[in-house]
């Protein structure tokens, strides 16, 4: 099987993407993120934001906590 693209536009890439070409194997791929945004998203032409006061308030006493268990592809 062939598939060809005449171009690839990637425009954003979050917390668990990636872009592969050529022969290549992902194996036992695992991502963890942890965001804290305060001003979220903005979207549109010719917005204004003015006079913000943006607060994360986040009083985790463990902020993101991850447990790696054994592969059973190991």
């Amino acid at each position: 099987m062939k598939i060809e693209f005449d171009s690839i536009t990637i425009n954003h890439m979050s917390g668990n993407a990636g872009v592969f070409t050529g022969s290549n194997i992902q194996l036992n791929w695992k991502s963890q993120i942890k965001e804290n945004s305060a001003m979220g998203t903005v979207i549109g032409d010719m917005n204004r934001l003015t006079h913000n006061i943006n607060v994360v308030y986040d009083n985790d006493a463990i902020d993101m906590p991850i447990k790696n268990e054994p592969s059973s592809n190991s």
